[in-house]
């Protein structure tokens, strides 16, 4: 599983040659406000960062940041949207945006349920073994429909990113997608914590206590966040 070298080697030589084509794109941006939002941003427990702990915890660093990449891939596409005027559609469209809402809210509630009642199982699930017999497709599945199922995330690049750009019309659309690899890989490192700290804690015998403990605080947290979501307002 090559997930966790590949595609930030991929989104890095993206944004190179995206600064390479567009050098005036380097100067418009903000940077270190850009970094440091974005390090607070990516750093703080979300949906797809809880999936990414306890998939470290579950089956280890590699195969968790294999999963990660739908997400990332999720987030490339919705760059690409904002940079094309999806975000401002998003933005102004209470349809869309609801539509977006309340599918993220079922999903969440969905995961949220299912790991709940996984707490409950009769007995621990060896880590080695779960290591070994993990498919990777529906971890990358599950990753990416969190985050196309998230309005939040659309309107994260769509609002949050134009904060830290000094770009007139002609150079917002490269200095938008250079600024949004940016945030993914460091969205990036940051799910690399996520997941460690959950191979940390799943290191060794793992106990049906200790299983049951991650599975019922990732599926609390997982049904709180769809509720955050449902009673969450359109923005603007």
């Amino acid at each position: 599983m090559l997930g966790q070298v590949w595609f930030p080697a991929a989104l890095t030589s993206l944004a190179a040659v995206t600064a390479t084509l567009f050098p005036h794109s380097l100067t418009v941006i903000d940077w270190p406000l850009l970094v440091g939002a974005s390090v607070l941003m990516a750093m703080t427990p979300g949906a797809n960062q809880l999936l990414s702990l306890s998939n470290g915890f579950r089956v280890g660093v590699a195969p968790a940041m294999t999963a990660a990449c739908g997400r990332f891939a999720a987030f490339t596409l919705m760059i690409i949207g904002v940079a094309v005027g999806l975000g401002h559609w998003l933005a102004t469209s209470a349809i869309f945006f609801n539509v977006l809402k309340w599918a993220g809210v079922v999903y969440l509630l969905y995961l949220g349920v299912r790991a709940l009642m996984t707490a409950w199982r009769p007995k621990a699930v060896p880590t080695s073994q779960g290591i070994e017999s993990v498919q990777a497709w529906p971890l990358i599945r599950r990753e990416a429909l969190v985050a196309l199922t998230n309005p939040k995330a659309y309107v994260l690049f769509a609002l949050f990113l134009p904060q830290f750009l000094h770009a007139d019309g002609g150079s917002f659309v490269p200095a938008i997608i250079l600024a949004g690899l940016i945030y993914i890989l460091i969205e990036f490192g940051c799910a690399v914590i996520y997941a460690s700290v959950g191979r940390l804690l799943g290191q060794g015998s793992i106990s049906l206590l200790r299983q049951r403990w991650l599975d019922g605080v990732s599926g609390t947290a997982m049904i709180a966040l769809a509720g955050w979501l449902a009673l969450d307002k359109r923005p603007g």
